[in-house]
């Protein structure tokens, strides 16, 4: 079993390291997914209304606070990616990658993980008894999608952990 470690390297820097190759491959993915954020379902689950009594409310929240929040999440996506170019092989395990990328990114990826994982969900209807599944089957788009969706939630917990000072605790 491989060890995800999320840590801080130092200060300045957030170092994860025992990145399966699988999660390589999701969190490089994770860009890809972002693109969808504009979809009619992915657009409501992200930027839902904020009240269902009141249309004149939620049309105004959309056009006030809609274009600012959608802002915020392409910056965190665009961090991200950016990041992401980092990801290289582990000099202490070959068969993992390692990335470092500075502090004040982590709630961008927070963020993006985040978006990823609600995007995911709304395009393929993924609902709680599909993530209560057991035996997921990485061929069929729908399991694939709630793996994916386990794994970024995994990640993202890690840094919640670490944000919140607590030290992240993860095995994959």
């Amino acid at each position: 079993m491989t060890e995800l470690r999320v840590e801080r390297a130092n200060e300045k820097q957030i170092r994860i390291t025992g990145i399966a190759p699988v999660l390589a491959v999701m969190l490089r993915e994770v860009p890809v997914i972002l693109e969808m954020r504009d979809s009619p379902a992915a657009k409501n689950r992200l930027l839902p209304d904020p009240t269902s009594a009141n249309e004149k409310a939620n049309q105004e929240w959309q056009q006030i606070v809609g274009p600012e929040l959608h802002h915020l999440f392409v910056s965190a996506g665009e961090t991200m990616a950016r990041d992401l170019t980092g990801l290289v092989a582990d000099p202490h395990d070959i068969n993992t990658g390692q990335l470092e990328f500075p502090v004040e990114h982590l709630r961008a990826w927070m963020s993006a993980l985040n978006q990823a994982r609600l995007i995911l969900g709304e395009i393929h209807q993924i609902k709680e008894e599909d993530m209560n599944e057991a035996n997921l089957d990485p061929r069929d788009p729908r399991d694939l999608a709630a793996l994916r969706i386990h794994l970024l939630g995994y990640v993202l917990q890690s840094f919640v952990e670490l944000e919140t000072g607590h030290e992240p605790q993860a095995s994959i």
